[in-house]
């Protein structure tokens, strides 16, 4: 090709004006190349590596089986197909059917040989076989659940076999629930059914009394064709043909609208028949019915019964678990109040109303909360007179000291000695009413304690009632006192 073939006004070449080189190309074919597929060693002339390329084991295909259309090598081909393609066939080894491997695992998902485990028991079981295995009536699950005994009435829970008890009493107030419903519904009914009952009553008397009445207009349409062939033989003796033509035309006339009536009448009597044998059937099923509902009822109502017996039953041991746990919150409280230094301070809260049980008598003493000396001390309290007891009663606070039986008496030093101050403290902080004294050992109320408690010693004078009321010391604030019991364990040393 020259440059003067080239159009001169576009030097652009086209697919008209240019030709294959064969001799560039006959020395091309006589090159040394190498395969350029990765792990292929093949090498040799340019000329035979087209048909090397077509064979090679190295090249990459695309896998023939349709809908794979993944890449593989060409000596792969085969162990591809058969293992590694994910459109090959393949057999379910639970069913032995053919699948593609691709949905293989969808159909193990859904393969009735396939073994799952029992969501009761846990056991393996073959998945077209579970719906047998959990069938509360015949399955064999070892954890078989069965419909509650009270599934007629709605309640649809599944329990184990022995689980029936407990079940019936978590779900006591759902299943008398449940009952109700079903004894007012079986009320309607028993309602609805005495009303149709009654309608049949009344269709029966309607039925009967045009039956009477039927029975009434034959006996009639019978004499009057007894009469009028008595009159027609009269007439035929006469001789009267005329008359005889013209009564007999309007007698027969006047029976065969008798007849014609008295037919409508029977069919009639024909319908209500079967329509009462009809309504009587109706009846005796309905009467049927109704003996199952009030037998039913009569369950359901025993059954209620049962139920109403848990039900106290159990607000009785609940009543019981709340007493056990009331006495625990006081014990607590007791525990978190309880000190052990031999340091008691006492809040009486409600002053006002335990003076007034006081003066009455109602209560004329309260005990302060127990108090220890060492977690292995004296156990030791507090008895407050608030209208005073002996020499103090009427006119003045009495306050005493009491020692109680406690758990360590055995290692302790008896009588007790310790020094025991009382106070009763100003919550202005201005002047405290404060008593001491060192226990006399000759005394019982300081010996050892043989039962709960020692007689109470201390100062039945220990602050006159005027005090309190004069309201120049704040005593007594916001209707709350404060006592304080301070005994000296330093002698304890």
């Amino acid at each position: 090709m020259y440059l003067d073939d080239l159009e001169p006004n576009n030097n652009t070449l086209t697919i008209n004006t240019v030709f294959p080189d064969r001799a560039l190309a006959r020395e091309m074919m006589r090159l040394k190349v190498r395969c350029v597929y990765n792990g292929c060693v093949w090498s040799g002339y340019y000329s035979q590596y087209k048909d090397h390329a077509m064979l090679c084991d190295f090249g990459v295909i695309t896998c023939p089986v349709e809908g794979c259309g993944q890449e593989i090598q060409r000596g792969n081909r085969l162990r591809h197909t058969n293992e590694e393609c994910c459109m090959r066939k393949t057999t379910c080894q639970y069913c032995n059917n053919d699948y593609i491997y691709r949905e293989l695992k969808v159909h193990h998902a859904q393969c009735p040989k396939v073994r799952i485990p029992c969501d009761w028991c846990g056991n393996r079981v073959l998945r077209e076989k579970i719906a047998d295995h959990k069938n509360t009536e015949t399955g064999d699950c070892p954890n078989m659940k069965q419909i509650c005994e009270f599934k007629q009435v709605g309640c649809s829970t599944l329990i184990e076999k022995n689980g029936q008890s407990a079940h019936n009493k978590q779900e006591v107030q759902h299943h008398a629930h449940l009952l109700l419903q079903a004894i007012l519904k079986l009320d309607s009914i028993k309602d609805n059914i005495k009303e149709y009952s009654t309608q049949i009553q009344q269709i029966k008397t309607l039925l009967e009394s045009q039956k009477t009445r039927i029975q009434s207009l034959t006996q009639t349409t019978g004499n009057l064709e007894d009469q009028m062939r008595q009159h027609g033989q009269q007439l035929a003796k006469q001789n009267i043909r005329t008359e005889e033509k013209e009564l007999g035309n309007d007698k027969q006339y006047y029976i065969n609208e008798l007849r014609a009536h008295i037919v409508k009448l029977e069919k009639k009597v024909e319908t209500y028949e079967a329509i009462v044998s009809v309504l009587s059937r109706e009846a005796e099923c309905t009467t049927d019915n109704l003996t199952v509902v009030q037998r039913q009822s009569d369950q359901f109502k025993e059954q209620i019964r049962i139920l109403e017996n848990n039900c106290k039953s159990q607000d009785r041991i609940i009543a019981l678990k709340d007493v056990s746990l009331a006495e625990q919150d006081l014990r607590i409280q007791a525990l978190e109040m309880t000190s052990y230094d031999g340091i008691l301070l006492w809040k009486i809260t409600d002053f006002a109303r335990k003076r007034r049980d006081a003066i009455s008598g109602r209560k004329p003493s309260i005990y302060s909360p127990y108090f220890f000396t060492s977690h292995h001390g004296y156990k030791l309290c507090a008895r407050l007179y608030l209208n005073g007891d002996g020499m103090g009663k009427g006119n003045h606070v009495s306050l005493f000291f009491v020692v109680m039986k406690g758990e360590y008496d055995a290692i302790l030093k008896w009588p007790f000695r310790l020094k025991v101050t009382l106070m009763w403290l100003d919550q202005s902080n201005r002047e405290h009413v404060i008593d001491a004294f060192r226990p006399d050992p000759s005394s019982s109320s300081f010996k050892r304690p043989t039962g709960d408690m020692n007689i109470a010693s201390g100062c039945p004078l220990f602050m006159p009632l005027s005090v309190i009321d004069s309201g120049r010391c704040e005593y007594v604030k916001d209707d709350t006192a404060f006592i304080r019991i301070i005994v000296d364990v330093t002698d304890l040393g």
